[in-house]
C-alpha cells in the first residue's frame, strides 16, 4: 500500500465533504505496510530506547524482530490485541513541581503510531487555523509571531488573557472524547482500539491504577486527541469573534464591544482583547464557563491572569511586552529571565560533580547540543546578540570549572591547557581533539518570516 497516497485521499475527501464519516480505518492500521512504516518511525525516536511496564525496548523487540512484528500483527487482525498499561514516571516542571509522563510499551506505540496516521490526516483537514500545537508543518513561533503581528502598535489590542486549564491531560473525559471522534470515526472496532488504549491504566512502581480520565503525556497518539477534544474550544471561539468580517469588526467596536485574537498551543492558549480590562475579565469568564459546561475542564481563574501590554506576558517560554522604542511605541519578543536560568542551571546540571568521570570529547558534544537547541529556539527574539553573549559567559565559566574539577587544576592553568582561539577569533574557546564548547553568539538573530497560516500539507504539494 502507498501509505502517503492514502492519506492524502483521507483529507482530501474529509476536506470535501464535512460530515463524512469514515469506515474501514481498523483495516488500514491492520495493514501490513502501514503497521510496518509505524513500526520505522518508532524506531527512529529517541524514546525508543525506553520501555514501557513490559521491560522491552527497540533494542529488545529488534532481536526478533520479524516474529515479533508478526505477533503484533496476528493479534490485531484476531481482535485479541490488549493495550498494556502505561509505565508512570515524573519529570521536573520549571515552577519546581512534576509532570507525571505515561511510557506505553513498545509494542502499543507502534500501534498508536498507526492510529496516529490514520486520524492525523482526517482531522488535519477539520483543525483550527488558530491552533498550532502538535500539527505538522506547524510550530511554537507560528503561535508567537501571530500573536506578536496583532500585538503591534495600530492593532489596538491591550489586553491579554493567559489561559491555563488546569491537569489538562489528565482531566479529559473518556466518553466525551469518544463522542467527538464519532463525528468523522464510524468504524467500532477502530474505536475500540482507541478506548483499549484510554482504559489501559497505569503502573507506577508496581502499583496498578485505573484510568477513567485523561490521556496519558508521553503516549503518541494523545496530542493528537487532545488536540480533538480542544478544537471544540476553538470551534467556539472561530463562530462568535475570530471569523468576523473587518466591517463587523468595525462595528462592535463602534457599539462599545471588543474584538479578540486567539493562538492555542496543545492547552496554553492566549486571548488578546482589545477593548477593556472588564470586558477581558468578561471573555475569561465565558470561556471558563464553555470549558466547564461542554468539556468538563477547569480553567484555573487564579492562573488565568489578565495581564495589560505594557506589563508584558509569557507563552510557550517567550515573553511579549509593549515599550517606547527609538521609533516610537514597539511590542518585544525577548528570552524571559527564567528562561535564561532555567538554562544556565541545566549547564550547570549537566556540569555537575556526578559528571567529572565523563570524558571532555562526549562532555563537549552533550553540552553543545543543549546550547545549540536553545539557541535556535530563540534566536528570533529582540536583543538576542546581547543575551546570547550573557548565556555564552557563564557557559564557559561553567565549563571551565568543571575541567579544572576533573583534572585537580587551578583555573589559570586550565585555561592554558585548554582555551585557544578559533577562526581567527578573540571569543572565549575551550576544546578538546577538535571538538570546541559551542558559542551562543555564533548563532545569529533572525526575523522570522513562517506565515502562521499553513495549508493542509496532506492535500498540498
Amino acid at each position: 500500500m502507498n501509505v502517503g497516497e492514502m492519506q492524502r485521499k483521507l483529507s482530501l475527501w474529509a476536506e470535501q465533504d464535512k460530515g463524512r464519516k469514515f469506515h474501514g480505518l481498523f483495516d488500514l492500521v491492520c495493514d501490513v505496510d502501514w503497521l510496518w512504516l509505524a513500526y520505522e518511525y518508532v524506531a527512529q525516536n529517541a524514546g525508543s530506547k525506553t520501555a514501557g511496564c513490559d521491560g522491552i525496548n527497540f533494542y529488545d523487540f529488534y532481536q526478533d524482530e520479524v516474529n515479533n512484528f508478526a505477533r503484533l500483527h496476528e493479534a490485531l487482525e484476531s481482535g485479541k490485541f490488549e493495550a498494556c498499561p502505561v509505565r508512570r514516571v515524573y519529570i521536573p516542571k520549571s515552577n519546581g513541581k512534576m509532570r507525571p509522563l505515561g511510557i506505553p510499551s513498545f509494542g502499543d506505540r507502534i500501534v498508536q503510531e498507526a492510529i496516529r496516521m490514520v486520524l492525523e490526516p482526517i482531522f488535519e483537514a477539520d483543525f483550527s487555523p488558530f491552533s498550532f500545537g502538535f500539527r505538522p508543518n506547524r510550530c511554537t513561533m507560528d503561535a508567537v509571531n501571530y500573536l506578536l503581528t496583532n500585538a503591534k502598535k495600530g492593532k489596538w489590542f491591550f489586553w491579554a488573557i493567559e489561559g491555563d486549564i488546569s491537569a489538562y491531560f489528565d482531566t479529559i473525559n473518556h466518553r466525551k472524547l469518544m463522542k467527538l471522534l464519532r463525528r468523522r470515526v464510524e468504524d467500532e472496532k477502530f474505536l475500540d482500539l482507541i478506548w483499549k488504549f484510554l482504559r489501559a491504566g497505569v503502573m507506577e512502581r508496581k502499583l496498578f491504577k485505573d484510568t477513567t480520565l485523561g490521556t496519558p503525556q508521553g503516549g503518541i497518539v494523545s496530542p493528537l486527541l487532545a488536540n480533538v477534544y480542544l478544537h471544540e474550544l476553538d470551534k467556539y471561539l472561530e463562530r462568535r469573534y475570530l471569523t468576523l468580517s473587518e466591517r463587523d469588526r468595525a462595528r462592535r467596536r463602534k457599539r462599545g464591544l471588543a474584538n479578540f485574537v486567539y493562538a492555542r498551543y496543545a492547552d496554553d492558549f492566549v486571548i488578546l482583547c482589545n477593548g477593556t480590562h472588564e470586558q477581558a475579565l468578561e471573555m475569561r469568564k465565558e470561556v471558563h464557563d464553555y470549558l466547564q459546561e461542554h468539556l468538563h475542564l477547569r480553567l484555573s481563574l487564579e492562573k488565568t491572569k489578565v495581564t495589560h501590554l505594557d506589563d508584558g506576558f509569557d507563552f510557550l517560554g517567550f515573553h511579549l511586552q509593549r515599550s517606547l522604542g527609538h521609533k516610537g511605541v514597539v511590542t518585544r519578543l525577548t528570552i524571559p529571565d527564567k528562561a535564561l536560568l532555567r538554562h544556565r542551571t541545566k549547564l550547570q546540571t549537566a556540569m555537575g560533580p556526578d559528571a567529572h568521570d565523563d570524558s571532555i570529547r562526549a562532555k563537549l558534544m552533550a553540552v553543545n547540543r543543549i546550547i545549540g537547541g536553545w539557541c535556535r529556539y530563540y534566536r528570533y527574539t529582540h536583543k538576542v546578540h546581547a543575551q546570547f553573549q550573557q548565556m555564552e559567559h557563564a557557559a564557559f565559566e561553567v565549563f571551565s570549572r568543571w575541567l579544572a574539577t576533573k583534572h585537580q587544576l587551578s583555573l589559570p592553568e586550565t585555561l592554558a591547557r585548554f582555551y585557544a582561539r578559533r577562526d581567527g577569533h578573540d571569543a572565549k574557546t575551550l576544546g578538546v581533539d577538535k571538538v570546541w564548547l559551542a558559542r551562543h553568539s555564533s548563532y545569529k538573530g533572525r526575523h522570522y518570516r513562517g506565515s502562521p497560516f499553513k495549508p493542509n500539507p496532506y492535500t498540498t504539494q
